[in-house]
């Protein structure tokens, strides 16, 4: 069966709505170390490859994210610049932490076990041009978390950039841009 691949219009001036699983939609996540660890990752990729983060949650199995490139930008990069070094320091917190998972996680590869973090075929990716849509997209990405029963509101989230947007703003793992949003430089 021919892989299933995530499509990428780069077009400038678009945000993204990115989506991505772990490896057959295990809950590599819960372990907060792999949490704070793609999150880490995340907020450095946007500082090197030059992209606002507008919204963030990452779920047991999987996250999603919303980003808006600034000026010229491959998506391919910027989620290859993600999660390829969180995949490999993950990996081997996980082997050395929960070997049971490592095990779940491995493939045969060249004739041998590998550790796969990502599932197969990039993820989705959502082009978003407006604002109202944005919005939407925001609010589906912090509720998620209440939606799955892991929290009552979205604020109480770790993994989340809710607190960014909360009235009395809380501080967040990846602090967040409105730039995109507001139209602003």
């Amino acid at each position: 069966m021919p892989q299933k691949r995530r499509i990428a219009i780069n077009e400038i001036g678009h945000a993204h709505e990115l989506t991505c699983s772990a490896y057959r939609r295990l809950p590599v996540f819960s372990d907060p170390i792999c949490a704070d660890s793609i999150l880490k990752t995340l907020g450095e990729a946007s500082q090197r490859l030059n992209f606002d983060v507008l919204a963030y949650v990452v779920m047991p199995e999987h996250f999603h994210f919303l980003i808006a490139p600034r000026g010229e930008f491959a998506i391919s990069a910027i989620l290859r610049d993600i999660k390829q070094p969180s995949a490999m320091k993950m990996l081997v917190h996980i082997k050395l932490t929960r070997p049971v998972l490592a095990e779940q996680l491995a493939v045969m590869k060249g004739g041998r076990r590998v550790g796969r973090l990502w599932q197969q075929g990039g993820g989705y990716d959502r082009n978003i041009t407006k604002l109202e849509t944005a919005q939407a997209s925001i609010n589906y990405i912090h509720q998620n978390p209440v939606a799955r029963g892991l929290c009552e509101l979205a604020t109480d989230w770790a993994w989340s950039s809710a607190g960014a947007y909360a009235l009395d703003p809380i501080p967040v793992p990846v602090p967040i841009s409105t730039r995109w949003l507001t139209g602003g430089d």
